[in-house]
């Protein structure tokens, strides 16, 4: 039985990876670069992973939770490229950033949770977003967006 202060910290967990699918679909449509919109669609496939993973920790423990960024009209890139325009480098930067918090809020989920094999889980979705934001970080480096100094 998960306590109140766990399947709080699950739904927040759950809200970030929607909005990170959400966001990386987003950017994928909006990308110029092929391997920037590949890495985009390919993390936006983790993402759902783990989604799914939370759901249903919290449906197998009688929870029943709709993130507020779950259902959405998947972007075009027709439609992107006419109503926004950011770099490829402010898209990779955004998505660090994201990458960053998503791991922290895992961390502190990961550290008050009761359950061994529910704390195991988390502990290996948090593993994957560092592999995330290394993955995002190699390209930016990679494309010049972030010099290491």
């Amino acid at each position: 039985m998960l306590t109140q202060k766990e399947i709080n910290y699950l739904k927040e967990n759950l809200d970030a990876e929607y909005l990170c699918i959400r966001k990386y679909e987003q950017y994928a449509a909006l990308s110029n670069d092929a391997d920037v919109k590949n890495m985009f669609t390919t993390l936006a496939g983790y993402e759902q992973q783990h989604a799914t993973t939370l759901k249903n920790i919290l449906s197998q423990n009688g929870v029943n939770y709709t993130s507020i960024y779950e259902s959405y009209n998947k972007p075009s890139a027709a439609q992107n490229q006419q109503n926004l325009s950011f770099s490829d480098a402010q898209l990779m930067n955004d998505s660090l950033s994201t990458e960053k918090h998503v791991s922290s809020n895992y961390n502190t989920a990961i550290l008050e949770t009761v359950d061994t094999n529910i704390r195991k889980q988390l502990q290996h979705i948090q593993q994957e977003e560092q592999g995330h934001a290394e993955t995002i970080f190699n390209m930016m480096r990679n494309k010049g967006y972030y010099k290491v100094e």
